[in-house]
């Protein structure tokens, strides 16, 4: 074989091997890329799933400032048991309630007896006074809400009465738990709540049904009681009153303790709407004739 030949031979060779290996390296990387792309294309699945099961994920702020406003909700509601609790301590804590919020709730304070519950133990006492409605329940929502543990066992309230009319105190019995635990936070590093005042919205005790009342301001107003109607049409009532005036009404107006509701041309009669003993109540007065039902 010539030189030249066999020269020939060997860069054929070469060339095919080259091409092999370029084939053979090919298919690899075309293979690796199909299973990056796949495995990229299953973890972009799995993140829309996750994405669309939790919208706040998509704001990775919103999604952290809303993890952070559960920790300080958790915080601000959590209870902390101290290490130390004793008759001594929660007498001086709830003269701290009535002193910074409701000075003017008094109250005697009874030791009942030292119980224990699973691995925590407790104090029972019994806190019994008067004190002003609102006052009280400033009183009882420190209590619920500050964070130390305490339990309200029972509650007992009633109005008192002196000479047949509310003083506008209640009386009251409370039976309150106290909790401790050694293995706990002690009690110096308890921190005390600012809470923002709250208000009871009514007292429960005041009655809003009364006997009817003397108000002068309604007694500028046409009294139904003394006066009878002498015309109708489907849109005015005229009415007379003791001293013969006559008064010409359309729905809406004013009465004595109330409105005119409704005309009933058909049935000629009118319909005021009253409220002279706390309660809304219907009065129908006809044509020439005094009628309620």
């Amino acid at each position: 074989m010539n030189y030249a030949l066999r020269n020939t031979l060997i860069l054929s060779i070469l060339l095919v091997l080259v091409i092999l290996g370029f084939l053979l390296g090919n298919t690899s990387s075309v293979k690796k890329v199909k299973v990056i792309k796949t495995a990229y294309e299953n973890n972009l699945k799995q993140l829309n799933d996750l994405k669309a099961a939790h919208p706040d994920m998509k704001n990775q702020d919103l999604f952290i400032q809303s993890l952070k406003d559960l920790e300080e909700k958790v915080r601000r509601e959590s209870k902390l048991i101290p290490q130390k609790n004793d008759p001594t301590i929660t007498y001086k804590y709830l003269l701290d309630i009535c002193d910074n919020f409701c000075p003017d709730l008094k109250f005697n304070f009874v030791y009942n007896k030292l119980s224990k519950t699973e691995e925590t133990s407790f104090y029972s006492f019994t806190i019994q006074g008067v004190a002003p409605i609102r006052s009280f329940y400033t009183f009882i929502y420190q209590i619920e809400s500050q964070y130390m543990l305490y339990i309200i066992e029972s509650l007992k309230i009633n109005e008192e009465i002196k000479d047949d009319v509310s003083t506008g105190d209640v009386k009251f019995v409370i039976v309150l738990n106290a909790y401790f635990d050694e293995a706990t936070i002690e009690i110096g590093d308890i921190p005390f709540r600012t809470l923002k005042y709250k208000n009871v919205a009514y007292d429960p005790f005041y009655s809003r049904i009364h006997a009817p009342l003397i108000d002068e301001k309604e007694q500028e107003f046409l009294d139904l009681n003394f006066s009878g109607m002498i015309g109708l049409t489907p849109n005015k009532v005229f009415m007379k009153d003791e001293i013969g005036r006559i008064h010409i009404l359309e729905i809406g107006d004013r009465v004595a303790y109330g409105t005119l509701k409704s005309i009933n041309w058909k049935g000629q009669f009118a319909t005021f709407q009253l409220n002279e003993i706390g309660i809304n109540k219907d009065k129908k007065i006809y044509l020439n004739e005094l009628k309620e039902e």
